[in-house]
């Protein structure tokens, strides 16, 4: 745009002028199923991330991991269909465990959007759209976990 004759001042201008654009007839969207295989490729590469590399050996023999974990083994989401942000925040996160998943398990997992709601920041008076998507973990039947993250759209 700035190339397009707009000073760099009318440029910002037009920017902090756009509105985010949502709908909360998103909720209670859902992604797609996916399934995949607990192994220890996915167990090292987060225990690497997380600086404790040497824990393998703890999760095989105790059967526990830490929480986060869900994080960077679930893939997808449902798509929030927000237009006009310039970027987000991730503002929080929980986990409901139930139990953890055995090596080799197939872990099955989608996600929705929980909810959506608009709330305008006192300090710039601009929109913020909240999404908070939940992603249901299952082995076999069992509901082994439930995580929820909340996005903020700004």
């Amino acid at each position: 745009m700035v190339g397009e004759n707009l000073t760099d001042k009318e440029y910002k201008r037009i920017v902090s002028e756009e509105k985010i654009i949502f709908s909360e007839s998103i909720k209670g969207k859902s992604g797609e199923w996916i399934e995949e295989e607990f192994c220890t490729k996915d167990l090292e590469k987060f225990l690497d991330a997380i600086g404790e590399e040497n824990k393998l050996h703890d999760y095989i023999k105790n059967g526990w991991i830490f929480p986060t974990f869900f994080t960077i083994f679930r893939k997808g989401r449902p798509d929030p269909q927000i237009k006009g942000y310039k970027t987000f925040l991730h503002a929080e996160q929980e986990y409901e465990i139930f139990s953890f998943p055995k090596l080799g398990e197939k872990v099955k997992y989608r996600t929705k959007i929980k909810d959506v709601y608009k709330k305008t920041s006192k300090k710039t008076g601009k929109d913020m759209v909240f999404v908070v998507f939940e992603t249901e973990f299952y082995s076999g039947e069992n509901l082994i976990c439930i995580g929820r993250s909340t996005l903020v759209f700004l």
